[in-house]
C-alpha cells in the first residue's frame, strides 16, 4: 500500500492513470445513480452497468490497499463485467433503443457516456498498458464469469419473489417472444464473455508452466 500510494504522488505513471480511473469511475456511479432514481428509486442498484462500475471503483481502491499481485488476481472479475457493460450498451441496447423509440439520444447522456463508454475504455486501456503479464490458470477466464451468471441467477430469483419488471428487455421472455429466444441471447452473452476473457489472457499470459492459484 505504502509503495502504491507512494508512486501516486511521486509520479508513477501506472498509478495515476489507476488513480484517475478510480475518480471517474467514482464520479460517473454517482452522477449515474442520482440520475437513475429519479426514475427507478433504489432500483437503480439493481442493474448490471452499476453493479459492474462500482466493482472497478472498489477494485481500485483495493489496488492501493493492498499488494500488486493481490490486486492483480482480481483484475478479471471487474475487468469482464465493465467490458461487458459497454459491450452490451453499444451493440444490443442502443439498436433496441433505436428500434422501439426511434433514437438513442437517452443513452447519450453523460451519466451514460461515464459508465457506458469512457470507464470501459480506460480499464481496459488499464489493462494493455500497465498490467504485466503472468501466468493463467486454464479456466481463469471460465471463473471471471461468476459476476455476470450470479447476477443472472438472482435477477429471475427476484422476480420470481414478486418484482415487478426486468433490469434490461433481454431477459423478458415477453419482449424477447419466448423463453426459448431468452436463453439463446443469455448464451450468445456468456460465450462472448468467456471469448473476450480467453482473448484478453492471450495478450498477458506468460510463456510456462501454469500457475496454481
Amino acid at each position: 500500500m505504502k509503495e502504491n500510494i507512494h508512486n501516486l504522488f511521486t509520479g508513477s505513471s501506472e498509478s495515476v492513470f489507476k488513480f484517475l480511473i478510480l475518480s471517474l469511475s467514482v464520479f460517473g456511479v454517482i452522477i449515474h445513480v442520482v440520475a437513475g432514481m429519479k426514475v427507478y428509486g433504489l432500483g437503480i442498484f439493481g442493474f448490471f452497468t452499476v453493479l459492474s462500475n462500482i466493482a472497478v471503483s472498489v477494485y481500485y481502491i483495493v489496488f492501493f490497499l493492498v499488494p500488486k499481485k493481490v490486486s492483480l488476481l482480481l483484475k478479471g472479475y471487474i475487468l469482464e463485467p465493465i467490458l461487458l457493460t459497454g459491450i452490451l450498451n453499444w451493440f444490443i441496447l442502443v439498436p433496441i433503443s433505436v428500434k422501439y423509440t426511434y433514437t438513442i439520444l437517452p443513452l447519450l447522456r453523460r451519466s451514460n457516456i461515464f459508465v457506458h463508454g469512457i470507464i470501459p475504455l480506460l480499464v481496459l486501456i488499464d489493462w494493455f498498458v500497465f498490467d504485466h503479464k503472468r501466468n493463467y490458470t486454464r479456466y481463469e477466464p471460465i471463473q471471471w464469469a461468476i459476476f455476470p451468471l450470479i447476477y443472472n441467477f438472482l435477477i429471475y430469483i427476484k422476480e420470481y419473489l414478486g418484482a415487478n419488471g426486468y433490469p434490461y428487455p433481454f431477459y423478458d421472455p415477453n419482449m424477447m417472444h419466448g423463453w426459448s429466444n431468452v436463453i439463446a441471447c443469455l448464451l450468445m452473452i456468456l460465450f462472448l464473455y468467456i471469448a473476450i476473457g480467453y482473448g484478453l489472457v492471450y495478450t498477458k499470459k506468460e510463456v510456462g508452466p501454469i500457475e496454481r492459484m
